[in-house]
């Protein structure tokens, strides 16, 4: 295939340095089909070179080939081995590679008849069970290697840097951890802001110093998964001769320091996860690290002041963007002025209301006015929708370590709320914006974690009268029936449906039938951000949803004792009932004053008045045949005494025999 999506050309200078080399050509398989690249591509990057945009079919609907829907992928031949699966986002393409995908499976199967039929290339072809790929193998995997480290850091941005530096210089030995090949994450899309250094200059400077140091041990294309306790769980992707290789990290520290930054909201509206619609930052990684941008024309729609920078770039690279949208009421930004002096036309107080694909190429954009929700009179029409919906501190990793949030009302995002034992954040997933806040930041969460002092840091940030702050994340509904869903989030999330057709409407043919509106599985902190800025959760709920649902979705194995578990342990009281009726609860034999077969579990009552369960003073542990053995708080009763065993609306005296 040809890399159609490929920016050639003059580039702006943030494009002219991708980790790609143009020189050293790669050519791999990935189910069955054959695909060019170049060194430095992964799979994943060579497949949006190649104009493989979606992944398949989730429900009714089709998904984008993202991140989120990236599936695992193996060496061909060890598709049944979960532990040598890898993420395709890291895994590099390699010449001669034979892959094949795991997780979802092809919408088409491999008979005779259906290899005959022509295929769409635009697409991997496969059906989803969520809005994302299934968790990969490594997950349930036994790690390989341990490393030990005094200090672990996740994050490779400016903050993380500056954290790693601050412990080597203490002769603490430092394990820096970073999923992109690259260091300095995001500080490059955001830009230059006045008074601070330049951040190519910045990151160049800190990651020289990081090379210089003895102490440092720098895993980038890593991707760390889970962290438990004083532990990071992380794969990586070696090249074992000619061929990848996963490799399963545990990752041992004392102090751990997350500096995991932020990651782009997606707005909510119908169509919002199309092949052709991407989020703002990470359309910008894709340029800047792969010389990847898909078509020709672009719309750019945005509530911040950063996701202007895609019209900038994208113009410099030789795209056209003949409009940008916002459904802020003029909003002012430096990088406004330049687009107002590039000529583009500014649509201020416009909200997207869909997407759609347009009936020949590439996208129809139906723009609606922000504040009475009255369609605009046109579509535009574009190769590609770039948006940016704001940020959301990228809490993963924290929540998987238990550590507490709230919801920020304002911000409309989950933030940290208290300390966790042994881990700190750094940086912009901390709430520090700035070039130099973060910096500083980075140094003293790592002094923090080292003594436990809070330090207040600097963090400059432009006056609102220049820079306008960033609007909420937009929320569209969709309208009409038979439309696209509007995915709560990027990742395994639910969609708001179109209304149900009413009247004639209902005729015209079966109606579309989108995911599940309803909380399913684990949830990631965008999801949960989705369901609350959408209405369908109580904020004051987030805190408890994410401590029960933003966990790993490991596999549950049964144990190696295969025999079945006792019900009602003889001689004990199963754990779940422990204290249940207090902590000097007491076993008693009783005697029913009539035969009657009683299940566990039947509450037992002081009097026949009872019926709540919060009223009960004990439970039938089981049936002995002519006595039942009973769990009873104890209230100083004596032999003889009568309790009440209520079994449905039957209610029946017993008395009581004599303790066990």
């Amino acid at each position: 295939m040809s890399e159609s999506a490929r920016l050639g050309g003059t580039l702006p200078p943030e494009f002219s340095r991708p980790v790609i080399d143009r020189t050293r050509p790669v050519r791999f398989r990935l189910n069955g089909r054959a695909f060019a690249g170049f060194e430095g591509d992964t799979v994943f990057t060579a497949l949006l070179a190649n104009g493989v945009h979606t992944a398949g079919k989730f429900g009714a609907d089709s998904v984008a080939l993202d991140a989120y829907t990236a599936p695992p992928i193996a060496l061909e031949g060890n598709e049944g081995r979960p532990d040598l699966a890898m993420p395709m986002t890291i895994c590099p393409a390699v010449n001669g590679a034979s892959l094949v995908s795991v997780g979802p499976v092809p919408a088409v199967t491999n008979t005779l008849a259906a290899r005959l039929l022509p295929r769409r290339k635009d697409t991997l072809g496969l059906v989803y069970k969520t809005g994302a790929a299934e968790p990969g193998g490594w997950i349930d995997s036994a790690a390989t290697r341990t490393i030990w480290a005094d200090v672990a850091i996740v994050g490779g941005g400016v903050a993380g840097l500056s954290a790693a530096l601050a412990a080597a210089r203490k002769g603490l030995r430092v394990c820096l951890v970073e999923k992109e090949t690259t260091l300095g994450g995001l500080s490059e899309f955001f830009g230059k802001a006045e008074g601070e250094p330049d951040p190519e200059d910045t990151i160049s400077q800190l990651a020289s110093q990081i090379g210089e140091s003895g102490l440092i041990t720098l895993l980038l294309g890593t991707l760390a998964f889970d962290l438990s306790g004083k532990s990071i769980r992380a794969i990586r992707v070696l090249r074992t001769g000619a061929l990848p290789q996963p490799e399963h990290l545990s990752i041992a520290a004392d102090t751990i320091v997350l500096a995991t930054g932020m990651v782009g909201r997606m707005p909510i509206f119908s169509g919002n996860r199309l092949a052709g619609v991407d989020e703002a930052s990470a359309a910008w990684r894709l340029a800047a690290r792969h010389n990847i941008w898909p078509g020709t024309s672009a719309h750019i729609h945005s509530t911040t002041n950063a996701g202007y920078r895609m019209a900038l770039l994208g113009a410099a690279s030789g795209k056209s963007i003949a409009r940008t949208s916002d459904p802020r009421i003029d909003p002012q930004t430096r990088f406004i002025e330049f687009c107002k002096a590039y000529g583009y036309r500014l649509g201020w107080g416009m909200t997207i209301e869909s997407a759609v694909p347009a009936r020949r190429a590439g996208l129809a954009i139906h723009l609606a006015n922000a504040e009475n929700g009255a369609p605009a009179d046109d579509a535009i029409s574009c190769d590609r929708l770039i948006v940016s919906g704001g940020w959301q501190p990228d809490l993963d990793l924290w929540l998987k370590a238990s550590g507490p949030v709230r919801w920020d009302g304002k911000a409309q995002t989950l933030v940290p709320h208290g300390p966790l034992d042994g881990v700190v954040l750094a940086g912009s997933v901390a709430g520090y914006l700035s070039l130099a806040g973060c910096i500083a930041h980075g140094k003293a969460a790592l002094q923090t974690a080292l003594d436990g002092q809070d330090r207040p840091v600097d963090d400059p940030r432009i006056d609102p009268v220049f820079d306008t702050p960033d609007g909420p994340l937009l929320v569209s509904r969709p309208g009409q029936p038979n439309t696209a869903a509007a995915f709560i989030a990027p990742g395994a999330s639910g969609a708001l449906s179109a209304p149900a057709a009413r009247g004639w409407a209902r005729l015209a043919g079966p109606q579309q039938n989108h995911a599940s509106a309803a909380l399913a599985g684990p949830l990631g902190p965008l999801e949960v951000v989705g369901e609350i800025v959408a209405q369908r959760l109580d904020p004051a709920l987030a805190p408890a949803l994410c401590a029960e649902r933003c966990i790993l979705p490991r596999t549950l194995h049964r144990s190696a004792d295969n025999a079945p578990f006792s019900a009602h342990v003889p001689g004990g009281i199963p754990l779940f009932l422990e204290h249940r009726f207090g902590a000097d609860q007491v076993q008693w034999l009783v005697i029913v004053g009539q035969p009657r077969h009683f299940d566990p579990g039947c509450l037992v009552f002081a009097n026949t008045d009872h019926r709540s369960p919060l009223e009960a003073i004990g439970v039938v542990l089981a049936d002995e045949g002519d006595r039942l053995r009973v769990l009873l708080a104890n209230m100083a009763m004596t032999p003889g005494a009568t309790v009440y065993i209520r079994d449905g609306l039957t209610v029946l005296a017993a008395r009581l025999e004599r303790t066990v």
